[in-house]
């Protein structure tokens, strides 16, 4: 049994609901993303001060004096803080006592890290805190929403806690209890927990003392207080940092969005020469980085387009459905996770769609597919964005990691705020794009159209062009109804992949009136229909008027099926007509051609070239499968 003093904090704190609209009211604070700014109470700096919803309190301070404590004193002043009211009429501190047990809390399983040398008590968590001598000094308290607190009257200055000790010749430092569990956990190196900021440098000097020989990196908080003892620890000491390279993350967010690897690689200790490599120094990669191989791979960003009505939402939920269930896709190897995908467009036909592919793929379980149907502005909207984050965090947190998020459409997904041939409009929107894949490491897919001309692929500004990894284009044949995807673009693999397939109708049961209700879902073409697909197809002009003379005169009972024997085809599998009628009726449709005989003959030699019609003892038939027996009575 352990006992400490315990008091709440050294300065109070202000719940964000309490108090912060009267800050916001007194100061005039204007919202900038996620934080409210205006001018300093005490330095007066124009926009520098701010204050933020930091889990449930007001997180204040200054990007020009950095004097939070005077800051908040000024702000009891004006009656917009609460007062530090220590304990009254307590002649002996209040004790609490805290078992030493062995079970995870709350708070290490949100921040999803080993319990280390912490010690839990109910529902908190209790840090011993340690001189550069080895003897505790006191304790840090960390609530299961995080909020943390020291035994009162302690003097923590160049204090610390390690986590996977002792330090030898290397550390990390780092700001938190997390962040250090998180950076040992990665690295399997020490890493001290400086208990705040403020108190790094305290701590480089505390333990150069004790170890004058080890070499120090700080794991720091990428955010303004992180910075600035970061510059300070490199000015009075010449201590390196690695920060996360998105502005707000600290590697405990890191380790949760990207996991230990990602962590790991991230921290190593650079030198400038490690921008370069000598060909002794090359190793090819055996690691596999695909989500689906041959097609997607990770942490990238792909773009699927095409015309309307192409077919793109069923390729792209059939695609990662296949992901979601860690299913193989049209025979090509998946390494799967949870699928976000953002369906941006009103209706409720997406949940036709889903319930079709649940119905396809009855042994597929626990399909970790997660649909978002409704709008998001994704390229001025930092709410929106924060939504996205926490979805992928929660997602990931119970269905595990989201390893694609799907953007359908990019028109849908920016709510015309976005003018897409904008180059400068659309950089930014790639630039929200590119910081939550490096934030949650997902792929990103983005469902967009083809342009007017669709020979020059996507819709849009170059610079989206330009940052896809990338490009599956979507096209469809009016006369066979095969749909195809082709690789346009790979940044790591090769192009010109292909998959043909097919829209098929599945019938999902009767509306309140009785009537059918249908959508698709993708089936993959087969060797047959992809054979007439390849056949030449008619042409617009004369060889159409010779189809369509043939087809109304099979609708009128003209023919028959053709008859067994030399120079046919297997017996009553085509509709066959005599060459005469249909010469007949050609040339009577050919209004002012000064030849109607020749044209005739010209038109029936290009069609017999082609292989469009067979003719056999005066009589034609079509060759593709519109033309056989069973289609007139399917």
């Amino acid at each position: 049994m352990v006992q400490h003093n315990v008091f709440d904090g050294n300065s109070g704190t202000a719940s964000w609901e309490t108090y912060a609209h009267q800050i916001i009211a007194q100061y005039n604070l204007k919202k900038i993303s996620n934080e409210y700014h205006g001018a300093c109470p005490n330095c007066g700096g124009k926009d520098r001060f701010w204050i933020s919803n930091f889990q449930g309190d007001v997180k204040v301070n200054c990007r020009q004096c950095s004097d939070w404590k005077r800051i908040i004193d000024i702000m009891r002043s004006d009656g917009v803080y609460p007062e530090f009211n220590p304990p009254k009429n307590q002649t002996e501190p209040k004790v609490y006592d805290f078992p030493e047990v062995t079970q995870e809390n709350d708070y290490l399983a949100r921040k999803r890290i080993k319990q280390h040398s912490a010690i839990i008590d109910g529902p908190d968590l209790q840090i011993p805190i340690i001189n550069n001598k080895g003897k505790r000094v006191g304790t840090q308290f960390i609530e299961p929403d995080g909020k943390k607190k020291f035994n009162y009257g302690l003097e923590y200055k160049g204090c610390f806690h390690v986590i996977g000790g002792p330090i030898k010749d290397f550390a990390y430092l780092c700001e938190g209890f997390a962040t250090a569990a998180s950076v040992h956990e990665a690295t399997g190196k020490p890493a001290v927990h400086c208990l705040n900021a403020s108190n790094i440098t305290d701590v480089i000097t505390s333990l150069r003392e004790a170890k004058p020989e080890a070499q120090f990196l700080i794991a720091g908080d990428n955010d303004p207080a992180g910075i600035k003892a970061a510059e300070r620890a490199f000015a009075e000491h010449g201590v390196e940092s690695i920060f996360p390279k998105s502005e707000g993350l600290d590697w405990n967010d890191v380790w949760i969005a990207r996991g230990p690897e990602h962590v790991k690689k991230e921290l190593q200790p650079q030198s400038i020469l490690d921008q370069v490599s000598f060909p002794d120094d090359v190793i090819v990669s055996t690691a596999a980085n695909y989500i689906v191989k041959n097609w997607l791979s990770e942490d990238s960003m792909s773009i699927i387009y095409g015309a309307s009505n192409v077919g793109k939402t069923f390729f792209v939920q059939d695609l990662c459905y296949h992901i979601a269930a860690n299913k193989p896709w049209n025979g090509n190897k998946v390494r799967g996770g949870s699928v976000l995908y953002l369906q941006t467009e009103g209706g409720l036909s997406w949940q036709a769609r889903i319930a079709a592919l649940k119905q396809k793929y009855p042994d597929y379980k626990d399909v970790k597919f997660a649909i978002r149907a409704a709008p998001i502005n994704m390229f001025n909207s930092e709410e929106d964005m924060n939504t996205i984050r926490a979805l992928i965090a929660e997602i990931s947190k119970k269905h595990g990691k989201v390893r694609v998020l799907v953007v359908d459409t990019i028109s849908r997904a920016t709510q015309g705020q976005l003018n897409e041939s904008d180059n400068s409009e659309m950089a930014q929107f790639v630039a929200n794009i590119d910081k939550l894949r490096q934030e949650t490491g997902v792929h990103v897919i983005m469902v967009a159209h083809s342009g007017k001309d669709q020979s020059r692929g996507v819709r849009g500004a170059s610079s989206l062009k330009a940052a896809a990894d990338t490009e599956i284009e979507l096209t469809h044949d009016q006369d066979n109804g095969v749909r195809t995807a082709l690789t346009t673009k790979q940044r790591d693999m090769e192009t010109g992949r292909t998959f043909n397939f097919i829209l098929e109708a599945q019938n999902m049961g009767e509306d309140e009136d009785g009537d059918p209700i249908t959508t698709c879902t993708v089936r993959a073409a087969t060797d047959d229909e992809m054979h007439e697909a390849k056949k030449a197809q008619v042409k617009s002009g004369n060889q159409t008027t010779f189809k369509e003379v043939f087809y109304q005169l099979r609708g009128e009972g003209v023919g028959g099926p053709n008859p067994a024997g030399a120079g046919w085809p297997e017996p009553r599998k085509f509709w066959c007509i005599d060459e005469e009628a249909i010469k007949d009726h050609f040339k009577g449709r050919l209004v002012g051609a000064t030849n109607p005989t020749q044209t005739y003959k010209q038109t029936a030699n290009a069609l017999l070239k082609n292989g469009i019609i067979a003719i056999n003892e005066g009589k034609i038939w079509f060759t593709d499968k519109n033309g056989r027996v069973s289609d007139l009575f399917d």
